[in-house]
Formats: structure tokens, sequence, C-alpha cells
């Protein structure tokens, strides 16, 4: 079905994209099957433009749908990483995993009033007096 769709999204982007090139141009004459439709008459750059439109659109939708193969593999997934050498999972410790505690330099008084090591509090403006 992927395939199917690769294709058609492919002629039609052809098809739009040739049509578009022949109307500016005078290039790909025989390429652009949309100007020798009657009915089209005054009507090619629209149209050239909806069909290479839509061709985009079906290569998009193309991509989205699963290949045979990706189907049956996505069925039974596989573990890709190792646990860690202690043998704990990731984060099992309600944490998350690499987090980095903020208040570590900070003690006492300055880890409740919420100052970095710098002794600038976190709200206050560097360049007025305290």
């Amino acid at each position: 079905m992927r395939k199917l769709l690769e294709l058609l999204g492919t002629g039609l982007l052809l098809i739009g994209g040739s049509s578009l090139v022949h109307y500016f141009t005078g290039w790909f004459g025989k390429w652009a099957v949309l100007d020798r439709l009657p009915f089209l008459d005054g009507y090619e750059l629209y149209a050239g433009g909806v069909v290479a439109v839509l061709g985009f659109a079906v290569l998009c939708a193309g991509d989205l749908v699963p290949d045979d193969d990706a189907r049956a593999s996505a069925r039974t997934p596989a573990r890709t990483s190792r646990p860690p050498a202690g043998g704990a999972e990731p984060g099992a410790d309600g944490g998350e995993e690499g987090a980095v505690d903020r208040d570590a330099g900070a003690s006492g008084a300055d880890a409740r009033d919420g100052a970095d090591p710098g002794g600038v509090s976190a709200g206050a403006d560097p360049d007025l007096p305290a």
C-alpha cells in the first residue's frame, strides 16, 4: 500500500510540476498532460498547482502508512538499552534520571530563603541595595 501511494504521489507531483513549468516557460510540452485536456482551457495554472499539491499530500500520506515489515516488528518491541550498572531501572527511586539537585550548594537559611550560593536571592535585583 505504501509503495502504491508513493508511486501515485510521484506521478501526480510530476504531472502537476511539469504542467506548471510548461505554463511559465514553455518547456516539457509532451509532459504537460493537463494542458491537453479541453475542459481545463484557461485553468492550466490552477489545475497544475492543485495536482502538484495533491501529489505532495499523497506522498506525505504514504510516509504515514507503515510497511508490512514495520507492522510485524511493532508488535514485538525489542529492548534497545541496557539497565544501569547498579541493576536498578531508570527512575526507580521516584525521581528523574540524571536530575540535578538545585539546592545542593546551599545550606541552612540559604536553602530555605531560596538564595543561591552566590549570595543573591532568586527574586532580588543585584543592582539595588538590600
